[in-house]
Order: structure tokens, then sequence, then C-alpha cells
């Protein structure tokens, strides 16, 4: 089959708070093996850019790929990156077996990283570090997993074979000591216009990361440039990186022109809400000379709605309007860090005749449908996304004083166009799925109750 779409949840596992051996999404992670089991005499390569690589189970089988003769290479974060608290006991989800110490992401990455770094037995097995930094504001508080946070957030990986290609991408990091969410993961099979911007893509980022065994700790990541390479966005295939000059503005302008053409329905999916009205600071950018407010793609869902269209949000965080407080005392939800740009866009979509809006604390899937098409995506739709600056300079930081920063801001994302209405209907129903669930909160309702999945 060209296209395959997969989900994980919480209800899928007897403890639903749990921290499995196997990782946050076990199912994913078999489903990715078998991908690749199943075609595994005919691939020749594979690259995998994963936000998080602490998953042995995975690791383990990439190893054991590799001797086989497949090229691998993997890009993640610094070690740097991973985080360091909150150590707990984990369970592996076949044997029941709970360890007898305690883990942190960043011990069980260790790991793995260590073994790479001095390893010199599998000349096919290559892991890369991609340390590129982002900030826009001196204001910016310590990161919770580093000092400021890593740019690479995607989950996907492009797997070459002898004839044709697989391109998987999910919005789990497959992370050992992440809690399982609900969750996806989409297979593109030989489909033709995707793979060429994908291979780019990657030939791109390996070509600007750095090899485990060349990577140093003492290098200076608050200070970074690329060189600015080419990438043309596709109807079906979008990529953000620092070394794609303003491609994450390109990105706003895509999604938007998607979303403008919706006739019936637009469903927005995602962990995070926020780009709506957001300021574009200008003197952080080499050729763009004014500061603006940008309405953001939040902005042209809030257009359509009025424009008869109907809405249905979901996400994982809320921030209720202070009139609303009470009638949510009870729900202990998770806000946005960016509250007041949610709280605008919620105003404003409340105001609108056609819109509903769910949240549930499970959420991290990352999508959008408009009518008959599927946007998959690897990134939140926050103002972070879609901010490209190309000339930061942030002398000292308020909170962290002897912190400094030059570089670019722009955060590492992909999107896939599906178009295939078998994958739409999967992610119809997965959105039916959670509005079900018990501990969906609707949080609003400013329309038509007949609205039917």
């Amino acid at each position: 089959m060209p296209f395959r779409s997969y989900f994980d949840e919480p209800e899928n596992y007897k403890d639903r708070f749990g921290f499995y051996d196997q990782g946050g999404s076990p199912l994913l992670l078999q489903k990715f093996i078998d991908t690749i089991e199943e075609q595994k005499n005919d691939i020749e390569e594979i690259n995998i850019s994963w936000y998080l690589y602490n998953n042995q189970h995975l690791h383990d089988y990439l190893k054991e790929v590799a001797t086989s003769g497949i090229i691998v290479n993997v890009i993640t974060i610094p070690l740097e990156g991973y985080d360091h608290s909150n150590p707990k006991v984990i369970e592996n989800l076949v044997t029941g077996e709970k360890s007898s110490t305690s883990f942190t992401k960043y011990n069980l990455a260790r790991k793995i990283f260590g073994e790479m770094y001095r390893t010199t037995s599998n000349e096919n097995f290559n892991l890369y570090i991609f340390p590129h930094l982002y900030v826009r504001s001196a204001r910016v508080k310590k990161f919770s997993r580093g000092t400021l946070p890593y740019s690479l957030h995607i989950k996907s990986a492009y797997i070459k074979k002898k004839s044709g290609y697989i391109v998987l991408m999910s919005s789990s990091n497959l992370a050992v000591r992440d809690l399982v969410k609900n969750e996806s993961m989409i297979s593109v099979e030989d489909e033709p216009f995707y793979e060429e911007n994908i291979e780019i893509f990657y030939k791109n980022l390996i070509g600007n990361s750095i090899p485990i065994k060349d990577y140093k700790a003492a290098l200076d990541t608050t200070s970074n440039t690329y060189e600015k390479l080419e990438f043309t966005y596709s109807d079906l295939v979008g990529a953000t990186a620092p070394f794609y000059y303003d491609s994450t503005h390109l990105l706003e302008k895509k999604l938007s022109h998607y979303i403008q053409s919706a006739k019936e329905r637009i469903i927005v999916c995602a962990q995070h809400l926020a780009a709506f009205n957001y300021e574009f600071n200008a003197k952080h950018h080499s050729t763009v000379k004014e500061n603006e407010t940008r309405k953001g793609i939040l902005g042209e869902v809030i257009g359509m709605a009025n424009k008869g269209v109907k809405i249905t949000c979901l996400s994982q965080t809320f921030a209720p309007l202070a009139e609303d407080e009470y009638k949510f005392k009870k729900s202990n939800f998770r806000k946005p860090a960016n509250s007041h740009n949610f709280q605008q866009f919620f105003s404003q979509l409340a105001k609108t005749k056609n819109a509903e809006y769910f949240v549930n604390k499970n959420i991290h899937s990352k999508y959008i449908i408009i009518d008959n098409i599927l946007i998959y995506c690897s990134f939140n739709f926050t103002p972070t996304q879609f901010i490209y600056l190309d000339n930061v300079k942030i002398l000292k930081f308020k909170n962290m004083p002897d912190l400094s920063y030059s570089g670019i801001h722009c955060e590492v994302g992909m999107h896939l166009v599906i178009k295939d209405q078998t994958t739409v209907k999967a992610f119809e129903n997965n959105v039916a799925d959670i509005i079900r669930k018990k501990e969906t909160i609707q949080v609003a309702n400013f329309g038509d109750k007949s609205t039917s999945y």
C-alpha cells in the first residue's frame, strides 16, 4: 500500500502512566520496525532524523540492520538537550520486569552516544549531531533541557530501496521516559512527487550535522551561521531549517493557501495552538525592515470560520479567558507557553458561529484536515514555528546574564500533504475517537451542534 497510517494511545496499555523500555509509543516503534523488516532485502539506506534518540530497542535493531550491509544514518540533538530530571523506573512491556534503578532521558541517551563514540566495528552505522540552537528574545528563560532550545524537532525517516523509497513521519519521539500519548505515524511508499524534496532535505541536514566522533561538548553552539541552500516547496512536501532562507515564512504562506482554499471544513489538531497575531521583530532579520504583527495560520482559520467553513480544534494545552475561569475551575489544563497569543486566538474564535474546540491532555499528534486533504506536520502551530530570523544578536539574556547568542532562529520541521482518501478517513476517525474519550473536555461549541465525524 502506498499510504499507511498508525495510531497509538494510552488506552493501549495496562498502565497508562507507566514508562516503558520500548519507549513512549511501543506500538509505533513496532510498526516502524515492521516497515523496515517487510522490505529489508530491498533496502539500501535508512536515514532517520529524530529529535530524541534514547530508545535502546530501536538502536539495537538499527545496529542489526547495519551489520547486514544497509547504511544507517541517524541525526539527533546533542546529549545536553536530553532531560536530566525526574528519574523513573522503566518497565519492559513484554516481560513485565521493572528496572532496579531509575533513569532519566539523559541517562539512556548517554549510553547510546557513548557506544557510538567509542565503537569502531560498524562502518555502516553513523550517528550525527545537529547542534543548532534557536532563540529570538533576550527575555527567554533557561530551557528545561539544556540552556537554550535545540531546533531539530522533526521525527521522520527516509528509506532508500534498490528501486523506490519509503518515507515515515511520526508525532512520537519513540523516546524512553516519555509517557504514552495520542500519537500517530504515516508511511508513504513509492508515490510520485514526494521523494525528490525529502532526499534533498536529508542530504542538506546530514551535510550540516557533525559525526558523533567529531562532536565536542565544548563546541560553542550559541554562535551559528549556515550557507543558504536552495529548497523548493512542492505541493506535497515542505521543510524548514536554518540553512533554508526564510523557509518558515514560506511554510506559513503555503499552509495559509491551503486553509484559504477550504470549502466545508477545517480540523486543526496539535499539542499547542498559538500562531495568531504574533509579533515579528525585524531588527533580527537581514531584509525585513519594519516590525510586523502577523495574523498567522490561525488567523486564516478564523477568517474561514467567518465565511461559513466549519472549524474543529483539538489541543493538549488550553488557557481559559478570564471570564471563563469559573467554568473550568475543576479542570487542570496544561497551559501553553504563549498563553497571551492563545487567548487572543480563542477569544476571536469564540465570536464566530462555526467552530468547536476540544482539549485532551494526551494529544501529541499534529495535523490539519482541510476538506479532503490531510496536512501531516512535525511541528506545533505556534509563532515559533513560523518565524525565521537570520541575524539574531543577543549580547546578554535577562535571566542568564553570562550567556550571549548570535545566529539564525528557525525550527527544523517538515510537512506532507496527503490526498489519499483512506488516509484522510483514518485521521477523521482519530479525531472522532479523541472527541469521544472521557478525559476530552469540550471547552467551546460556538456553532452547529449537529456536526459529526
